[in-house]
């Protein structure tokens, strides 16, 4: 089952036919499956943030008529970067992720997959006002807001799991502290 975050919709059955079409063959090849074994936000990995945005990427084009083939192939391509951010040793010199990874990701796209002018202009401007140069496109609008919108939902998400996780972690302690049996004394 293939599904987006905060979407009950399964991207394989046949009511998300169009969308899945547009990105079959993205969704099966190795290098984008690779993307799972790297963290994005919170315990989110990055063929997930990918797959969440393109999905939701593709329904906003969709609802105002814009490019949905583009929308939805480069929003799973966008962060194709294939490394963990986390860990990343920089070059010296060489700017954070967030400047550097459009391109990257933009790089590896072509590298793997004939993509089109939109295409690449949504990929390597998506973390626009970071990178500098405006969006030439309307869908490079949308995936900006798009991009930004799943990865606060995937890092609270995240941050509210763990909050609760250790929520529980305090209750049982304190009733453990506080409420254990009294046994009674015998004598």
């Amino acid at each position: 089952m293939l599904r987006a975050v905060g979407s009950k919709a399964n991207l394989l059955d046949s009511e998300n036919t169009e969308y899945y079409s547009l990105v079959a063959d993205l969704i099966n090849h190795e290098k984008v499956l690779q993307m799972k074994q790297y963290v994005q936000h919170g315990n989110t990995s990055c063929f997930q943030h990918c797959l969440n945005v393109s999905y939701y990427n593709y329904l906003l084009c969709k609802f105002f008529s814009l490019n949905t083939r583009a929308a939805a192939r480069a929003g799973l391509l966008h962060d194709l970067f294939l490394y963990d951010w986390h860990t990343y040793k920089k070059p010296e010199g060489e700017k954070f992720h967030g400047f550097t990874h459009p391109k990257a990701a933009a790089l590896n796209a072509d590298r793997y997959f004939s993509i089109t002018d939109i295409e690449r202009d949504i990929i390597e401007k998506h973390m626009f006002p970071l990178t500098i140069s405006l969006p030439r496109h309307k869908e490079t609008v949308v995936i900006i807001l798009v991009d930004k919108y799943c990865g606060l939902i995937e890092t609270v998400a995240f941050r509210v799991r763990l909050a609760e996780h250790q929520a529980r972690k305090l209750k049982r302690m304190i009733t453990k502290l506080f409420f254990k049996k009294v046994q009674p004394d015998i004598e």
